[in-house]
């Protein structure tokens, strides 16, 4: 075990695992002259993300340009203060809420179900569930599980720290830090870090390593605390705990089996389980992890799950191909971005046989022109919403814009 010093501090973290899981060379460049915007962009500096260029606020993936266009855009600020307003009458949420736990786990423990699993008709108890791929079983929504209570977590959070920072009115920081307290600091009611319960399939198993793939709550519960700095509401004592929840979480991600499982796959999970453990290693102050992450993120990812047309081939045999392409290349463009706060270039990074991320990102714009064209199984596509298709890939291609100043209603990662 090497020993980290970062915000929080001398910190326990295994980068021997990290050695482990990403040992094979660097190929990603430095930071360079290739972006032509770089030298006027807002920097993202390690550890302390965008805060010296923008107003103190500790943000990573939600760019500065990005949040100054929505606030000089009236139509959008004035339906996220309308949503944030909405937001203080809701929560504050806990996984104590449930009325009981799955065998195995405390009140204090995520739990959640797979999305795809479905009780068996032909079973009494229906156990134990089958797999209805792309078909979405409302029971994980329920309240005996906590995936609607993350969603709303994330959701909450994201509004009300959108409408503290277009118009620094404290009631929304207020709530904000009261929905925090509950989830990642009161002992009482916060969320064990980590995801030991998740995606569970009754009847099987209690939890997988695809559960992981949930944490998409908890970049936006990060980006949304970042955003809150400004604000009293939070003292740096508590501000500091919950740096230390994701140092805590980053932790079991690489040392559990379940976290190592995770890793190990070769779809989208694997590279959503790279941008979370980066994302959420640099926001605990633990900039040496969040870079090992990327820096193996070419060879890791790219030359084992992408071919040289841009494909991300186990992507393309699901029944929603077009949506988990674009899935996996928008979570491969948010390590892109964090990878700037450890100055790391994903974006123009390129395999010895020049394989690089924009060659995902063409593939996808080509039938984003035509999605008539797709030639893989897609229910949009079958439906003939062909609109759908290309708004999807829209905040996909987004993602790769970097631009210095943008324009119209954006939507944050």
């Amino acid at each position: 075990m090497k020993r980290v010093r970062g915000y929080l501090g001398t910190f326990l973290f295994s980068t021997g695992m990290f050695a482990a899981i990403y040992s094979t060379p660097v190929l990603a460049q430095s930071l360079g002259q290739n972006q032509a915007d770089a030298e006027q962009a807002p920097a993202c500096r390690g550890g302390d993300g965008y805060t010296a260029d923008f107003g103190g606020r500790r943000t990573f993936l939600w760019r500065p340009q990005w949040l100054e266009a929505i606030k000089n855009n009236p139509t959008q600020s004035a339906a996220i203060i309308a949503e944030a307003d909405k937001s203080l009458e809701d929560g504050p949420y806990s996984v104590t809420d449930k009325v009981a736990s799955v065998p195995g786990a405390t009140p204090n423990d995520y739990t959640s179900i797979g999305p795809y699993w479905w009780p068996d008709p032909t079973k009494t108890d229906g156990l134990p569930y089958i797999r209805r791929d792309g078909e979405f079983n409302p029971q994980r929504n329920g309240p005996e599980f906590d995936k609607m209570r993350l969603r709303s977590l994330g959701r909450d959070l994201k509004a009300l720290s959108l409408a503290y920072f277009l118009t620094s009115d404290e009631r929304y920081a207020d709530h904000a830090a009261t929905l925090i307290r509950v989830w990642f600091i009161d002992p009482k009611t916060r969320m064990a870090p980590h995801m030991n319960f998740a995606q569970g399939i009754p009847g099987k198993v209690s939890g997988r390593a695809e559960g992981i793939i949930e944490s998409s709550d908890l970049s936006t519960a990060a980006e949304s605390i970042g955003l809150l700095a400004q604000s009293p509401a939070l003292s740096r004592a508590e501000h500091d705990a919950v740096r230390q929840w994701y140092a805590d979480f980053a932790a079991w991600m690489t040392t559990s089996e379940i976290g190592k499982a995770e890793q190990r796959k070769r779809n989208n999970h694997g590279v959503f389980y790279d941008f979370y453990l980066a994302h959420f290693a640099i926001f605990a102050g633990i900039e040496e992890a969040a870079k090992r992450t990327v820096e193996g993120f070419p060879e890791n990812r790219l030359k084992v799950q992408m071919d040289s047309e841009g494909r991300f081939h186990q992507e393309l045999t699901r029944t929603r191909s077009w949506h988990y392409s674009n899935y996996v290349v928008g979570a491969a463009a948010r390590l892109a971005t964090i990878g700037e706060c450890v100055e790391i270039d994903l974006w123009s990074a390129q395999l010895d046989d020049g394989r690089s991320l924009s060659d995902a990102r063409n593939f996808l714009s080509g039938y984003a022109r035509q999605p008539a064209d797709w030639p893989f199984p897609e229910r949009d596509h079958k439906a003939g919403s062909f609109a759908k298709m290309q708004s999807t890939f829209a905040h996909t291609d987004f993602l790769f814009q970097r631009p210095n100043s943008v324009k119209g209603a954006i939507k944050l990662p």
